[in-house]
């Protein structure tokens, strides 16, 4: 077994650490360890600062010392097999490469052995008994602190993450034992023994072929690792595709074939089918709508294998969740990866494999791996340019990954700036001109322009229902202009992010005034007709509203409210009051269509009896009614008092007038 390669220091003389146990560690002076030329060697100072806070137990996946035992010996089997084709020699495999876990119940231990490259006595001492100055034994003491400041005295989650390679073992086992022989020619048997306490022992083994033997002496709280079925289930989740197949008890526990390193042409429906329900817990049935396969060489080098799933999952708009597998070189490090892929791409499901990406825990932090900002870079890329080609090729089922997805896209205008524009490529709404359930992309909108419109109108709103009966779409209707319907909350984020598209501005029709042209030469002839009216209402509603005002938009109904051009809207102001009950209101400007009856009426009213009650009431009707169409009733039973006052004297003069 090949182990982190690092390089010798100057022994220190540290104070040992060992934690107790119930059944004490032979020494490593034992009598069955003083054969002949057997050296006992204090460890490195680093080493025993680091064994100290594994065996402490700082770290809480305790179960990962296999991965890391198990990712050595890949690597031993690797390297023999580069050292058999590079260099004469050398001796020969004894057997096909291989892994093999063997398990002991009864003498409570767990052996691990390869029959890789194996280690000569110089390259045990510098391999098992120093670390090199690169950052580790700060690191762990950086995050034994955090630990201890934790209020719920939790462990970090580190190994999953981070190697700490053969000194992981010190965590199960009591002792450690280590029978090696390297393939280099002359080279002669080594057994290396320890506690994990202060030194170890160096002496001559009887290994007869080339390989490395690891044998755990478990402790009593960890005899679960004897138990053939809990070692299998280790191996399946963090070591199931490792190239050389991992044997417990002489049964093959691994997989070995890695999909995501096949080339696509080799690789069927079946077996993506088959693969997605193996990384998302999925059923028989269950297959992947859009498969991403991407092989990167630069600027890293990495596989990945990427599944959008048919249907959205029940947790999807839970944030924080990610499901995306994180492997080096065939092996599980993260279960699920926050770093590969952004929040409005948390749908993915899959992995990833870098053969750039180290368990080395002296390696920098991996949140702070620049590898990964440069894979997940890569990732949205190649993703936003599938999507883009699904949409193009197959609309039908971009319509299905549109429903059960499209809000968590939208997400990716805010936070995206630089995919900004091929995001909104993407995004698909309803409008005023399509069927229910019917949506148009950006593009499809612009391309359907008529002449003369220069804008991409639309309006905000809690649905469909909602927005399709507003007072603001009359005259677009009218005119043949279409309206999208922005009907997700996300929406409101969305268009303040997008402005602009083909060099057209996306125009609320519920903010500001409009200019739809065709009519310039009587845009102002009705402000003039009905001035008087606007003036009493304004008078009648003082600061209730920001402003009243001849409206461009109405040709149907008698008032609306509009928001000032840069004002949040109604629809926003909703959602902003579920967020926070205290959130503050901004006033609106309240339209008046000239062409209306009960319109031109009041203004012949105001005319004649200017301070009059009936005028107050027609006015307060009319910020009524605007109000009513929005959704909001301020004030219930004053409405229903003004409106049976109304309806009093609406009935009074027909009663009057009848013959």
């Amino acid at each position: 077994m090949n182990t982190e390669s690092q390089n010798p220091e100057t022994s220190g003389s540290a104070p040992p650490a060992h934690p107790s146990d119930a059944q004490p560690p032979e020494s490593p002076a034992s009598d069955e360890t003083r054969a002949a030329g057997a050296v006992e060697l204090p460890f490195q100072a680093e080493v025993q600062q680091v064994l100290a806070l594994v065996i402490n137990s700082l770290y809480a996946n305790q179960e990962v010392f296999l991965r890391e035992l198990i990712s050595n010996a890949s690597d031993a089997l690797d390297k023999a097999r580069f050292l058999a084709l590079t260099r004469e020699g050398v001796a020969e495999q004894a057997g096909e490469p291989a892994i093999l876990i063997t398990l002991d119940d009864a003498a409570r231990t767990l052996t691990i052995e390869d029959n890789g490259i194996g280690m000569t006595r110089d390259e045990v001492v510098q391999n098992l008994g120093t670390i090199a100055r690169s950052g580790s034994l700060e690191f762990l003491k950086a995050n034994a602190e955090a630990a201890k400041q934790k209020k719920d005295g939790g462990k970090l989650q580190l190994i999953g993450q981070f190697g700490v390679g053969f000194y992981a073992a010190f965590m199960v086992a009591s002792r450690v034992d280590v029978e090696t022989r390297s393939m280099l020619p002359g080279a002669e048997p080594v057994l290396w023994r320890s506690s994990g306490a202060g030194s170890f022992t160096v002496a001559p083994g009887d290994r007869e072929h080339p390989g490395t033997k690891i044998v755990l002496h478990l402790k009593e709280d960890a005899r679960e690792y004897t138990k053939a079925w809990r070692v299998k289930e280790i191996i399946r989740k963090y070591s199931d595709f490792v190239h050389f197949p991992i044997k417990v008890n002489d049964e093959v526990a691994n997989r070995s074939a890695a999909l995501w390193t096949l080339p696509k042409p080799q690789i069927t429906e079946e077996q993506h089918a088959e693969f997605f329900r193996h990384v998302t817990g999925g059923y028989e049935g269950d297959k992947p709508l859009l498969t991403v396969h991407l092989s990167i060489d630069a600027p890293v080098q990495f596989h990945a294998l990427l599944y959008v799933p048919e249907k959205a999952p029940p947790d999807m708009f839970h944030k924080d969740r990610r499901a995306i597998r994180l492997y080096a070189k065939r092996v599980l490090i993260v279960e699920e990866c926050d770093k590969l892929t952004p929040m409005y791409l948390r749908f993915l499901r899959g992995v990833v494999d870098s053969e750039d990406l180290s368990l080395n825990v002296s390696r920098e932090m991996l949140q702070e791996n620049r590898t990964l900002s440069q894979i997940e870079q890569q990732i949205v890329k190649q993703v936003l340019k599938s999507l883009k080609d699904l949409a193009e090729s197959d609309p039908e089922r971009y319509a299905t990954f549109w429903k059960e997805f499209g809000r968590v896209i939208k997400e990716g205008v805010t936070s995206d700036w630089k995919n900004k524009d091929a995001i909104a490529e993407l995004c698909r709404f309803e409008s005023m001109n399509t069927e229910a359930d019917k949506v148009i992309s950006l593009r499809d909108y612009v391309e359907k322009m008529p002449e003369g419109q220069k804008e991409i109108y639309y309006v905000t709103g809690l649905g469909r229902r909602a927005v399709e009966q507003s007072p603001h779409l009359e005259a677009f209707r009218k005119r043949g202009y279409d309206v999208l319907f922005l009907v997700d909350p996300v929406d409101e984020w969305f268009v303040k992010a997008v402005n602009e598209f083909d060099k057209r501005r996306l125009k609320s029709v519920t903010h500001g005034d409009v200019d739809l042209g065709g009519e310039p030469d009587k845009k102002d002839e009705p402000e003039a007709a009905v001035d008087t009216a606007v003036a009493a209402v304004k008078a009648a509603l003082g600061d209730r509203v920001k402003d009243v005002r001849v409206s461009r938009r109405l040709t149907d109904s008698a008032s609306c409210l509009v928001a000032a051009e840069g004002d949040p809207g109604a629809n926003l102001e909703r959602i902003m009051k579920m967020i926070d009950q205290n959130a503050e209101e901004s006033k609106r400007i309240l339209e008046l269509n000239p062409s209306h009856p009960v319109v031109k009426n009041l203004d012949i009213l105001a005319k004649r009896e200017p301070d009059s009650e009936r005028v107050k009431q027609w006015s307060e009707l009319l910020l009524d009614q605007a109000l009513l169409v929005e959704g909001v009733v301020q004030e219930p039973a004053k409405l229903v008092r003004r409106i049976q006052d109304l309806l009093a004297q609406v009935s009074t003069a027909a009663v009057a007038d009848r013959p």
